[in-house]
């Protein structure tokens, strides 16, 4: 089994911390492995925004302090992580469209709560020279005015590009780009277009 899919599988057991130790230990046996920093930058942002929803509707008598304890870990502990985590990742891959789409696309979602000693215009220039680089043109695009739009549906979902990113970058490519292609199905499905 690959890291992306021991990734996957920690995620959907519901162990991001095990993901989390998981993916600082691929970095440090292959710094020059960018997806991985791209998993981590999601897996430590999504800790950030989705932590109390874990708890949201829990029967479990130690809630509370489960809570607790994760709420410090994550405020103690994966501030200086993430920050790190950027600033190795800024340091090898801040030429990579790639990278200057997926970094900022992550981090300015969770900026204010995350604490990071990072400029926002910086993250919001990364994402802006991507864009002008041509990269995910397909998905840059305005959403199409006619909301029945087949024609952009289908560039969305026949291009390789697109269906490489969901496969390699695991749930940052979801939550980056998941959206416009499940969109896109809809449109195709509604409309029974192959």
């Amino acid at each position: 089994m690959n890291w992306r899919e021991q990734v996957a599988q920690l995620e959907h057991e519901g162990n991001f911390d095990i993901a989390i130790y998981l993916l600082e230990k691929i970095i440090k046996e292959n710094p020059n492995e960018m997806d991985a920093y791209i998993f981590l930058l999601y897996r430590f942002m999504d800790s950030f925004l989705e932590n109390s929803c874990y708890w949201l509707h829990s029967k479990d008598p130690l809630k509370e302090l489960k809570e607790e304890y994760c709420e410090d870990k994550i405020w103690h502990g994966y501030t200086q992580r993430a920050q790190k985590c950027f600033d190795e990742s800024y340091a090898r891959f801040s030429n990579n469209r790639e990278y200057r789409y997926y970094a900022p696309r992550l981090l300015l979602h969770a900026y204010d709560f995350m604490c990071l000693n990072i400029k926002d215009s910086l993250l919001e220039s990364m994402y802006e020279e991507s864009k002008a680089s041509g990269y995910n043109a397909v998905l840059e695009q305005k959403y199409p005015d006619d909301p029945d739009n087949i024609l952009w549906a289908k560039h969305i979902l026949e291009d390789s590009s697109i269906q490489q990113q969901l496969a390699t970058k695991g749930a940052a490519a979801e939550y980056v780009i998941g959206g416009k292609v499940a969109w896109a199905k809809k449109i195709l499905e509604d409309h029974k277009v192959n």
